[in-house]
């Protein structure tokens, strides 16, 4: 009950703030200085990295942050960085460094690309027109760890032990009130501007009416303390579904095709989010044997076959979908996994050397020749291919950690503890990055080179922590 209080005092504070917070656009209404926004942005990506709740898949992930992309450049903005959150609320939170988490029950409960892009659309306007900034001109007083800590509990849907009940109800002094009144006054522009992010884009711009809609249906069979958290956070009312669907009315296509990637994308969630693998499978043999299940249903039963080990029979499911979409990464790379499972290596590592020549940048397929190389026992391939990832995608912890296992693998033990080190300051982890940075310093004695960057690394730790 007490989690359950404070959980809803912040939420009230925070209500609305599904802004986004990029470093590279005017400070012009922020009280904090461009080093306070940059150590904000850097301390809530390592909580972020942190968490076991956000959802790790490369190909989840992928997709999601190509969306995102099409969209930020139809609003003239840099491209942002989605996560997934686990979590059975329906909601997104932008946080600081246009770090934005999508809950895996807000993309389970969208009908088709969409309502997805519309919600991330709506998030991206905000950002557009400097929303933040305003609001957090009231927070001058707050410290920036706990702020970030408070941003991030939120975004992953949990509340940070170590924020006492003192400090939140001192941060939320006088400001609570006026946070719900600015959200209620922008969320319409927010809309429109975002209504006019789908239409550039492709999507079709009903997608925000309908889904807000949707929302609001549910919510009437919910107790007021248990409406959607999207509700509570984007203030919702007839005159703004309204007016969402009178801007998409004149604005759309007759047709708009369905996405398979986004069906593909869907079921990766429906699968990442189910614990009891009898109950995932149960689930997609029912509806896989109905009619018009599609190729997402096969798939999402291929994901869940291989989750339980069960190599063979995901790897038949998945070869007339190749056949009918030989072009799909996702197949194609979900049918490296079940090559790989089954210990067929040349087919994998062959399917996804492909892959990657024709798609040299896409995280996805980096990821996934990369753990196939290690798999296969070509760690030093691995680790060359991970290297060039690393510098591509900088605060990835997956590659990052990726990487560790093929040094490890290659045994370089000394560039794996270095490695693992960079690992640890992803995730603020400092201390434990100053042990492994200790470990790597004691093995490479025959590599000078390596011995100045570790001693360097560690000088910074150390400095980081003496700044704590």
């Amino acid at each position: 009950m007490y989690k359950m209080i404070l959980r809803e005092m912040v939420l009230k504070f925070l209500v609305g703030m599904s802004v986004l917070l990029f470093s590279f656009v005017s400070h012009a209404y922020s009280p904090y200085s461009n080093k306070e926004l940059d150590e904000l942005e850097k301390e809530f990506i390592q909580q972020i990295n942190s968490s076991n709740a956000v959802v790790r898949n490369p190909l989840a992930i992928q997709y999601i942050n190509q969306l995102g992309k099409t969209l930020a450049i139809q609003g003239h903005l840099r491209s942002p960085y989605f996560f997934i959150v686990k979590s059975n609320e329906i909601n997104a939170f932008a946080g600081p460094g246009g770090y934005i988490g999508m809950n895996t029950q807000l993309i389970l409960a969208s009908a088709n690309e969409s309502e997805l892009a519309a919600v991330m659309a709506h998030e991206l306007a905000h950002v557009r027109q400097h929303h933040l900034y305003r609001m957090i001109e009231h927070q001058k007083q707050m410290r920036i760890p706990m702020l970030a800590s408070m941003l991030a509990s939120i975004a992953l849907g949990v509340i940070n032990p170590s924020l006492g009940t003192g400090a939140i109800m001192a941060s939320m002094s006088g400001f609570a009130q006026d946070s719900i009144n600015y959200v209620r006054s922008n969320e319409k522009e927010a809309d429109r501007i975002g209504i006019d992010m789908l239409i550039k884009s492709g999507q079709d711009p009903r997608g925000m009416a309908s889904f807000f809609k949707k929302m609001q249906e549910n919510a009437r069979y919910y107790y007021t303390e248990n409406i959607p958290a999207i509700l509570r956070s984007h203030p919702l009312d007839e005159d703004r579904i309204a007016e969402a669907e009178s801007r998409s009315e004149h604005h759309h296509k007759s047709f708009y095709p369905q996405s398979l990637d986004y069906q593909l994308f869907k079921e990766l969630i429906r699968v990442s989010v189910m614990e009891n693998s009898k109950q995932i499978l149960d689930y997609y043999q029912s509806a896989c044997t109905k009619t018009g299940s599609g190729i997402a249903c096969q798939y999402g039963y291929a994901l869940a076959l291989i989750d339980s080990n069960q190599f063979q029979q995901a790897l038949n499911r998945l070869t007339p979908l190749v056949q009918q979409n030989p072009t799909n990464l996702n197949i194609q790379i979900t049918v490296a996994e079940a090559e790989i499972g089954l210990k067929q290596f040349p087919q994998a590592i062959t399917r996804l050397k492909e892959l990657h020549a024709n798609y040299p940048e896409n995280y996805a397929v980096t990821i996934a020749l990369a753990e196939g190389l290690i798999d296969a026992q070509q760690s030093s391939e691995a680790a060359a291919l991970l290297l060039k990832g690393i510098r591509q995608f900088k605060n990835d912890l997956p590659i990052c950690e990726a990487l560790a296992r093929a040094q490890a693998a290659n045994h370089r033990n000394d560039y794996a503890y270095f490695t693992e080190a960079q690992c640890q300051l992803l995730q603020g982890n400092r201390r434990l990055a100053l042990q492994q940075l200790k470990l790597a310093k004691r093995l490479s004695t025959k590599d000078r080179l390596l011995s100045a960057r570790i001693d360097a690394k560690i000088d910074e730790v150390k400095q980081m922590i003496i700044n704590e």
